[in-house]
Parts: structure tokens; sequence; C-alpha cells
């Protein structure tokens, strides 16, 4: 008589997957098995190759890195315990977040957001944040994206309809899936709905305190990009996926409070905003051009910072006005916040509340001053204070790597490197040549 052998439990805080940003807002990450996780923040060896590569894997030539890793040896990381989150609709893989220390900390994208966060609390402030993410559904595989030529690509839905009930019945299941997906990894949302564009979904995520707001947002991207595929489809954050369709956004809605009182609300002036608040909106005006590539970062964000897609042109703010960069949205001491709007879907959530929060409190601190809000289209307003957004990423990455108040904020080193990383992101792209070129040069011209 034989005994049926018996499957190995396995404990998911011995067999968890760790995940650490790199500069493009992607988790790199590996299995650490044997090793209990879950018990304290230990420190692990991670290959620092992932701070150097591209997002295609690419190490940049020695001309782009002025203080380039030479031997892509190992890295410390300080495994976040409490950051453990299961990740997978159908199983119970497990994901804790994880952040480079020692040497490389300085360029740790979440270490940039705390170092920002830090500076804020030295003011006696601290912040709550939300994210909100419109990407993009595909009934593609990986395959099929690689074979077909793109105006075959069949999206989830055709045509824009926005706020659709009709679609959200039609695809109940699969909208059921995402909520269900984000309660079991500790992600709530606020809202989810079709957005206008084919296959577009936006989610918002609950508020809470900034660096848990922005662990969730770079776990809810990874998440829904794999959920997408073990459905059979492909998700995109792109900012801009086609001049025929409007970007994809990923709008942050900041509010700072101290004493657990909130700082940007007061009782006794206009629509509510305190001082306090209008010399933080006016510092993200001030430095929203030098800080730009924080909140766009990749040479097809900047497609989606055009007149008419929702999106803004200039660094402007409005009360409750959805064409400025910055959108004051009045309420109940609970509610009054703002909506940063400059970033789209395809941003690193460190760095871009990093960019939103540290442009406002150098506002603070600068005692900056701020001119009345924009009633009408943003994009149609002549004579605004300052000049319209960088027009590409090399103009973006240009004023971010000559900007004294950057390497204030942010740290010299890290504005060094993250300058490099996007100069040959540039570089990268510029040179190739689209079929749309293709179609409009090669009879006529």
């Amino acid at each position: 008589m034989t005994t049926e052998a018996r499957p190995t439990v396995v404990n998911p805080a011995r067999a968890a997957m760790i995940g650490v940003s790199d500069f493009d807002g992607v988790l790199r990450g590996k299995h650490v098995l044997g090793e209990d996780v879950s018990n304290g923040d230990g420190v692990v060896k991670f290959s620092e190759a992932v701070l150097a590569w591209d997002c295609s894997d690419r190490v940049p030539p020695a001309s782009f890195t002025q203080k380039p890793l030479l031997a892509f040896g190992d890295a410390d990381l300080r495994i976040l315990s409490g950051t453990g989150r299961a990740v997978s609709y159908g199983g119970d893989l497990c994901l804790y977040l994880a952040e480079f220390t020692g040497a490389h900390e300085s360029l740790c994208p979440r270490g940039v957001l705390r170092r920002v966060l830090r500076r804020a609390a030295e003011h006696g402030f601290s912040c709550t944040a939300g994210f909100e993410f419109e990407f993009m559904l595909f009934k593609e595989s990986a395959d099929t994206i690689e074979e077909k030529p793109f105006a075959t690509w069949v999206p989830l839905t055709r045509g824009p309809f926005g706020y659709s009930i009709a679609r959200s019945v039609a695809h109940q299941e699969l909208l059921g899936e995402i909520l269900a997906l984000c309660e079991k990894a500790r992600i709530p949302l606020s809202g989810l709905h079709f957005e206008t564009g084919p296959g577009v979904i936006e989610a918002s995520l609950l508020h809470c305190d900034a660096l848990e707001a922005a662990d969730r947002a770079i776990i809810f991207k990874s998440m829904i990009k794999a959920w997408a595929q073990t459905r059979g489809m492909m998700a995109t954050f792109m900012a801009k996926v086609s001049e025929k369709w409007p970007g994809q956004s990923g709008h942050i809605h900041i509010s700072m409070s101290s004493d657990g009182r909130n700082v940007f609300y007061d009782s006794d002036t206009v629509q509510n905003i305190s001082t306090m608040m209008r010399q933080f909106v006016g510092g993200q005006l001030r430095y929203m051009n030098d800080f730009c590539v924080l909140a766009a970062p990749n040479f097809n964000s900047y497609k989606r910072l055009v007149p008419g897609c929702w999106a803004p042109t200039s660094p402007s703010w409005g009360v409750d006005n959805r064409s400025c960069a910055v959108r004051i949205i009045p309420g109940e001491p609970s509610a009054h916040r703002l909506e940063y709007r400059l970033a789209g879907a395809d941003v690193n959530p460190y760095l871009g509340l990093s960019c939103a929060v540290g442009s406002g409190i150098l506002g603070v601190e600068e005692n900056a001053g701020l001119t009345a809000p924009i009633v009408g289209d943003a994009s149609e307003e002549s004579g605004l204070p300052f000049v319209g957004l960088p027009q590409g990423l090399s103009e973006a990455t240009y004023r971010f790597a000559q900007s004294p108040k950057a390497s204030d904020m942010f740290g010299e080193r890290f504005v060094e490197a993250f300058s490099c990383s996007r100069r040959w992101e540039w570089e990268a792209v510029r040179h190739r040549v689209t079929d749309f070129e293709r179609q409009r040069y090669f009879e006529i011209i």
C-alpha cells in the first residue's frame, strides 16, 4: 500500500515577492524563498542594474551617465514588512515593497518622496493624497500586439462613451474582478467607471497618508497589468496611445494638515482657500516648468499636454476648473483639497507626488503669491504669468537638470542621475521614423 504524497504547504511570507521602483515607476523584483520577510524590515541584496536600465533593460551609453554604475554589483534593499499585499486575483501571491538603502538610497524614488515629506513635516505639515488612473484595455496579447499593426488592435470597447452605465453593466463581471482584486490587495477604491475613449477605465484610489498612497498606486498599476494578461487582455498606462483619442491621466489629489486640521481650509476666506493653500499652489505653479519632468517623464508624455485633450498646457490654476494644471476643489474641511492635473498615467507615483508636494512646500517657504484664478478654458487664456509648459522631454529635462531648487528639494545626486536617464530616453525615441512620417512625406516631399 502506497501513501499518497501530500502537497507541500508554503508559507506565503517565506515564498513572497519583493518589488522596488525603478526610475520609470516599474516594479522590479523577485521571489524571496526560505526567508520570512513579514517580520521586521530586513535587508536583502538586489542588482543595482535596475537603477541604470531604461524601460527596455538597456544601459545608457557612458556619455549619458556622468557617474555611471560601473560594476553593476549588488545594492541593499530594505524590505518594508508593512506593505505586504495579495496581488493575484485567483491566488495568494504576496508582494512586499522594498526601497534602496545605504549607498543607493539617494537614488531611490521612494526615498526621494520620503525626503520631500520629511521636509513638509519640518514645517509641521503632513500630507494626504489619492491617485486617479486612466488605463486602456485591449483584447490583445503580448504576442498579437507585437505581430499586428496598431490599427488592427481591438480595444475592449469601441469609441468614446464616458461614464457609461450601459458599458458598466455589460462589463460588470470585469469591473467586479477589479474591485475584488483591489479589496484583496488593500487598495480601496473610491470610484471606478468607463472614461471617454475606447476601452478606457478610470480608477480612483481612496486617499490616505501620502507615502502609503504612492505605495498603493505603484502596486495598482503593476497589478492591473498582470490581471489583464490573465484575462487575455493587455492594459496600458501610456499617457497617449493615439492622436485620435484623449490622453490618459494620473491626477493626484492632495491636502495638507497640521495637528489634525486641514491647513488648506479657512472658513473666513473666499472659497475657503487659506493663505497657506495659496502659497502652496503658488509654489506648484512657480516650479511646474522646472519640475515638469517628474510628472511627465517620457517622450510620449508631452503628446498628452496639448489643447483639447483635458490636460494642462500651462502652469495655471482655477476653482473646480478641469482645464487648469491645478484645480482647487472647495468643500468641507474633510474634503477641501487640490487636484494636481499635470501628471499622466505613465507617472512614477513616488516622483509625481514628490513634484506636486515639493514645489508646494517651496511656495510656502518663499511665501509665493497667486494670481487670479482662470475662469474659462486655460488653454485659450493669454497673458498668463508663466510661459507654457515645456514642449518636450528634452526641454523639461534640461530645466530640471539646471534648477538649483530641484537639487535643493530632491537631492543633487538624484537630479543628476534622473536627468541622465531622461536624456537617454529622449535620445532613444527621437530619431525613430514613424509610420505617420512615411505616410506624410514619402511620396509628396
